[in-house]
């Protein structure tokens, strides 16, 4: 079978766009045609010595998008309202659009959902938000673990991640280093949190059938570290923060509870648990857990040709089949 060929826009190059953007240039099946970043530091350079492949890509980067590609990359933020206007810029060009903003996974903001939804019908396109964590390990795979029960009483999606292995700004991003003063400041300010817990949450009550009666807010814990931690780019001391923990739990019909704990030094204990009360019971563990910014890369460029065919609109990772291509 001859496999479909697509040009592609890699948009948005920090960390993890150019981890996809040296996925997309592995890709026999992909034409990489255009990259876009703000940064002055980027732009002119070949995307090749940007994203440090060693070699170059034959792709100079421009600081907008001129070409007009089959699927856009996006990877530029985490806050729907802040990544709308761009997404809908894209659409209206007559792209695809698969991006890793997080509250765009199942967004819960309906005025700005409603009206992505309306650009890319009337281009006649599809946007997806996808990813590792929101896009797969606390939604798309406890959906698809719940397929083979017959009734679902209660769903538990645990995720334990190694963060020493990750990226410097997620490094940062959960507090490793700081006070536990420092932490819940932090948290108070809207600094610390892991983006689209929530929206996990609600993916999977949607791909369920359940409305719940209550959601719990998000609570969000400093996880302390009882010994020295030095990664490649920083040091946490004992009783320094490590990393964050955090819960949100749905309510109903079927009860489902997501919790993330996310820090350096967890390299013993990571893993990804799905526990579902049902019948039959199932659990479900990946040993060491999934690898977040490499798995968020894959989450991106797999789905292309299930995106490219999949009706126009804004569509969540329950409305798209995936596997390895």
């Amino acid at each position: 079978m001859n496999r479909p060929s697509f040009t592609v826009a890699q948009y948005g190059i920090g960390p993890i766009g150019a981890e996809i953007a040296r996925l997309l240039l592995t890709k026999p099946w992909v034409n990489l045609v255009a990259a876009v970043d703000i940064d002055p530091n980027k732009i002119g350079r070949d995307l090749g010595e940007v994203i440090g492949l060693g070699r170059n890509a034959g792709v100079v980067v421009t600081s907008e998008l001129t070409a007009k590609p089959d699927v856009v990359c996006h990877s530029t933020g985490s806050r729907l309202r802040e990544v709308s206007d761009q997404l809908k810029a894209l659409l209206s060009r007559g792209c695809h659009v698969v991006s890793t903003c997080e509250e765009l996974s199942f967004p819960l903001d309906e005025d700005v959902r409603e009206e992505l939804m309306q650009v890319a019908r009337a281009n006649n396109v599809t946007l997806l938000g996808t990813g590792v964590n929101p896009g797969f390990v606390m939604d798309k795979l406890p959906l698809t673990v719940t397929s083979v029960c017959q009734d679902v009483k209660s769903v538990e999606i645990i995720r334990i991640q190694n963060a020493s292995t990750r990226r410097e700004p997620l490094q940062r991003k959960v507090g490793a280093g700081m006070t536990v003063d420092e932490f819940r400041a932090a948290v108070a300010a809207g600094r610390i949190k892991h983006m689209g817990l929530k929206e996990s949450l609600m993916m999977v009550g949607n791909g369920l059938g359940v409305e719940f009666d209550h959601v719990t807010d998000e609570v969000i814990e400093p996880i302390v570290a009882d010994r020295e931690v030095v990664t490649q780019y920083l040091k946490v001391a004992p009783g320094q923060v490590a990393g964050v923990h955090q819960t949100i739990e749905g309510m109903g019909r079927i009860n489902v509870s997501l919790e993330l704990r996310m820090y350096v030094g967890a390299e013993a204990v990571a893993a990804d648990r799905v526990i579902v009360r049902g019948t039959p019971d199932v659990e479900m563990e990946i040993k060491g857990g999934v690898h977040g910014d490499r798995a968020t890369a894959a989450m991106v460029v797999t789905p292309f040709p299930r995106v490219v065919q999949a009706r126009p609109g804004v569509l969540t990772m329950d409305d798209i089949p995936v596997s390895f291509r």
